[in-house]
């Protein structure tokens, strides 16, 4: 199906509540894979998980608390203890973001914009190499890479991407912006640290599509999964994210 001239120019935005990580992983996939044209989903973690880095080995976990959900990521780089956080996942086309390393870059310039309008006025992106999807810090937070966003605490933004070519060219892009420091990863930067009221989660997702939308040149479109991206996603959700050997590939 061909999308309609307006549809190419707009931004499908879902905004959904906390979810556990095999849904959340899931619904990211059927977004990528059927998805059509640019779409931002903005969501969280109920319960709190850890996600692994697609590259990551799951041993090196082996010592985390028996009762943690664990899950493996498509995107690559560290692995996120997701707590209170908000977590987005733009999933386009490559002709919308054809650079890998200029992608990054125009996103966390917008992450930045949409802190600092929030109140994280020393949000900034450090230069430098960008970070390898197959990191040696077992965390994503643990060491700032360049083009990361960070504020004097430390990282801000954990932030990776898949690019597949089948079935067709798609591009996926994670990111998590801390709200309050998980007890996993007490090192990482929050958004707490300046605001620390009820109302920063959903002004900091507003101002997060405003800024999305002006970097890509999109308009936003209030949007929910098709029945095509949610068949895929209940499918994936009961099968391969729930299943060990996934989990355990590595």
């Amino acid at each position: 199906m061909r999308r309609s001239a307006a549809q190419a120019g707009q931004l499908r935005v879902l905004i959904d509540v906390p979810a556990d990580a095999a849904w959340n992983m899931a619904v990211d996939e059927a977004l990528l894979s059927v998805g059509r044209g640019a779409a931002l989903r903005l969501y969280g973690w109920s319960p709190h998980a850890v996600s692994l880095g697609y590259f990551q080995r799951f041993a090196d976990f082996a010592d985390l608390p028996a009762e943690t959900p664990i899950v493996r990521r498509l995107t690559g780089g560290g692995a996120i203890h997701h707590g209170d956080e908000v977590t987005f996942a733009l999933t386009c086309d490559p002709a919308l973001l054809p650079r890998i390393d200029a992608s990054y870059r125009a996103l966390h310039d917008a992450a930045v914009r949409a802190l600092q309008s929030v109140g994280v006025a020393d949000a900034h992106v450090v230069g430098g190499a960008p970070a390898s999807p197959r990191p040696e810090a077992r965390w994503c937070f643990a060491e700032p890479g360049g083009g990361d966003v960070v504020t004097p605490r430390g990282k801000l933004l954990g932030s990776a991407q898949r690019r597949i070519a089948s079935p067709r060219p798609r591009i996926l892009h994670h990111g998590s912006i801390v709200l309050k420091r998980p007890s996993l990863t007490p090192f990482v930067a929050a958004v707490a640290d300046t605001r620390a009221d009820e109302d920063a989660a959903a002004e900091l997702r507003d101002a997060l599509v405003r800024e999305f939308t002006h970097a890509l040149r999109l308009a936003p479109r209030a949007s929910r999964l098709t029945d095509e991206e949610r068949a895929l996603a209940t499918a994936l959700s009961a099968g391969r994210y729930r299943d060990a050997s996934f989990l355990r590939r590595r």
